[in-house]
C-alpha cells in the first residue's frame, strides 16, 4: 500500500469529479505523469501555499482502469455540455473509434494540447460513498483547516506528485478520516462554474475536429444526454 500526495491548483468538479458516489481522477496531474497506482492505494490533494495548504479530497482506490474500460463502464460521468453542472463537469470524455481517440462534447479540455496530454491514461477510482472523502478547496470546517499543522509529512512542496510508503503514517491518516464520522462528497468545488462555449473538439487525428455547441438544443434531446444514457460509444461523424 503506498499514497500519493499532490496539490490542486483548480478545484472545479472535473478532477478529481466527486459526484455519483464515485470519486474519478482521469484529467489531472497523476494522470498525465502515468502514476503507478494499484487498488488500495491512496491519493491525497490538498490545495496550494497560498490557500492554506487545505485538504481538498482523499480516495482509497477501489479500481484503476484504462480510458476505453472507463467509458464503457461509467456512463454517468460522461459530460454533457447543456446538462446539470454535475454533468457539464463530467471527466469521462475519451474513447477510441477505428482506432482513434475521440472525445464527446465538452466545454472543459476543450483543447489540442489537453487532448494530446489528457487521451489513454489510467483512470483512479472510489467508488462508493465510504472509499472518499471529498471536501472542497474552501470548506470551512475546522479538521480540514488543521489538515497541514496535524499532518506535515502530506504536504507536497513542489510540482508533480510524491509516494508516501509509510504504511504506519497511511493508517493513522485513514484512522483520522474515519474519525471524521462522514465519508463521500462532503463540500462543493470551489472553482465550479456553468460552463460553455462555441465549439467543442472531438477529434485531432488525423486532423483537428470541431463541433458546433448547440446551448439552445432541448437537453432531454442533445447528442449527448441520449449518448449518455447508454454503454455503447455514441456514433461522432467526423466527416473524413
Amino acid at each position: 500500500m503506498k499514497l500519493l500526495k499532490y496539490v490542486i491548483t483548480n478545484d472545479s468538479g472535473l478532477a478529481p469529479n466527486p459526484f455519483f458516489a464515485v470519486c474519478s481522477l482521469a484529467l489531472c496531474t497523476p494522470n498525465h505523469m502515468n502514476a503507478n497506482l494499484l487498488q488500495g492505494d491512496w491519493i491525497v490533494g490538498h490545495s496550494s501555499k497560498a490557500t492554506g495548504h487545505r485538504l481538498v479530497y482523499a480516495m482509497q482506490l477501489t479500481k484503476v482502469l484504462g480510458m476505453d474500460d472507463y467509458f464503457l463502464q461509467f456512463p454517468e460521468k460522461h459530460p454533457n455540455p447543456y446538462g446539470s453542472i454535475e454533468q457539464q463537469y463530467g471527466d469521462n470524455l475519451y474513447f477510441r473509434e477505428n482506432g482513434r481517440w475521440l472525445r464527446l462534447p465538452s466545454a472543459e479540455h476543450n483543447s489540442l494540447e489537453s487532448f494530446r496530454q489528457d487521451q489513454g491514461r489510467r483512470v483512479y477510482l472510489a467508488q462508493g460513498e465510504d472509499s472518499f472523502w471529498y471536501f472542497g478547496a474552501s470548506n470551512p470546517s475546522p479538521a480540514i483547516l488543521s489538515f497541514a499543522d496535524q499532518f506535515p509529512w502530506l504536504i507536497q512542496g513542489q510540482q508533480g506528485f510524491t509516494y508516501i510508503h509509510d504504511a504506519e503514517r497511511i493508517t493513522a491518516f485513514s484512522t483520522w478520516l474515519s474519525s471524521l464520522g462522514q465519508s463521500g462528497l462532503l463540500g462543493f468545488p470551489r472553482d465550479q462554474q456553468s460552463t460553455s462555449t462555441a465549439r467543442h473538439l472531438i477529434s485531432i487525428d488525423p486532423k483537428p475536429v470541431w463541433l458546433d455547441a448547440q446551448p439552445n438544443l432541448d437537453k432531454s434531446q442533445s447528442f449527448v444526454a441520449c449518448g449518455t444514457r447508454k454503454a455503447a460509444r455514441p456514433s461522432i461523424n467526423l466527416g473524413c
